[in-house]
């Protein structure tokens, strides 16, 4: 396998997700039954990024022991460790070597997309860009880095996280198209980051910096309500992904050796990983996905609920968007 390079972004500490990432880290946050990070490895993969870096720093291991070496995700996958964290592009500066001397991907382990990689490609090589930035449009603008083209998608002006109002609805991806002058633009050993430092300081000098709005999906899973909205867009094939399990009928997919009692009703779009069992008048729907081995009792409803591995659903449970783990049960 030998492909385009790539870096996913998967060191962070996942504070936004708190307390679903006390125990787990935000890449393997399950999707369907699937981490989030399996979902951008097969994305990228597709349009040839395949010789990829992640960068670890919280809960490192378990990203490690699940993704292994990627091929399972269709990539050659290697690690870089941090210690300490170095910011964005403080840690991609540390992967420098990795990256070779050709274009490269950086994109974020846990935000879901099947946003056109291979357009961006084409654009950025057209015109000649240092980097180029994938863009979608946002309503809340105070959460995202906001940016402002011209006609051609050259950057003139990059904000932060604006406060009040922001000069445009379009938003930083986290989907990055870089050439190895941008290194030029980043401090060895140095904590740095990109919307803060290093993109302000490319438009201050005049580099060939763009960023083009993208086709396809993209969102940013920042609160259990975009986590549970993510499984749904999944479920209800709005993003392109794969769904693992047996598809016994439109919208309903199974693992091996579930067991599905006749008396209980299961409402497209359902997931049920290997050897669930769903006992009588147990009822889900909405969006639901129950993890490896989990008992669903009798008489329990479930409506768009993900129920993560070694959880229990209490007999006669009745919820709605909500996410169950072995630590408790968080609404979005």
């Amino acid at each position: 396998m030998s492909g385009l390079r790539a870096m996913v972004l998967a060191a962070g500490l996942g504070d936004r997700m708190r307390p679903l990432t006390d125990h787990l880290p935000k890449p393997l946050l399950p999707i369907a039954n699937r981490p989030v990070m399996g979902y951008v490895l097969e994305h990228i993969a597709r349009h040839g990024f395949t010789e990829v870096i992640a960068n670890l720093h919280y809960r490192g291991e378990q990203i490690r022991e699940e993704f292994g070496d990627g091929k399972r995700w269709g990539v050659n996958l290697s690690y870089s460790h941090e210690e300490k964290l170095w910011g964005i592009a403080g840690g991609v500066r540390r992967c420098r070597d990795f990256l070779g001397d050709g274009t490269f991907l950086v994109i974020g382990a846990d935000d879901l997309t099947d946003m056109d990689l291979s357009a961006l490609l084409a654009r950025h090589r057209r015109v000649g860009a240092l980097a180029s930035i994938g863009l979608a449009e946002v309503k809340e603008t105070s959460q995202y880095g906001i940016v402002v083209t011209d006609a051609e998608g050259r950057i003139e002006r990059f904000v932060e996280k604006p406060k009040g109002e922001a000069p445009s609805n379009l938003a930083n991806t986290q989907i990055y198209l870089f050439e190895p002058g941008v290194f030029e633009f980043i401090p060895p050993d140095q904590v740095y980051d990109f919307g803060f430092h290093a993109f302000p300081a490319m438009v201050a000098a005049g580099a060939p910096f763009y960023a083009f709005r993208l086709p396809g999906y993209w969102r940013d899973i920042g609160s259990i309500g975009d986590y549970l909205g993510a499984q749904a867009d999944v479920m209800q094939r709005r993003v392109t992904a794969r769904i693992e399990g047996q598809e016994v009928e439109p919208g309903v997919w199974l693992g091996h050796g579930c067991e599905v009692h006749a008396g209980a009703k299961l409402t497209p779009p359902v997931v049920l990983d290997d050897r669930c069992r769903v006992g009588p008048r147990a009822a889900l729907g909405g969006a639901t996905a129950v993890g490896q081995e989990i008992t669903v009792p009798e008489g329990a409803s479930l409506w768009n609920v993900v129920v993560w591995p070694g959880a229990a659903l209490p007999p006669g449970a009745s919820l709605s968007r909500s996410v169950v783990s072995r630590e408790g049960i968080y609404s979005g």
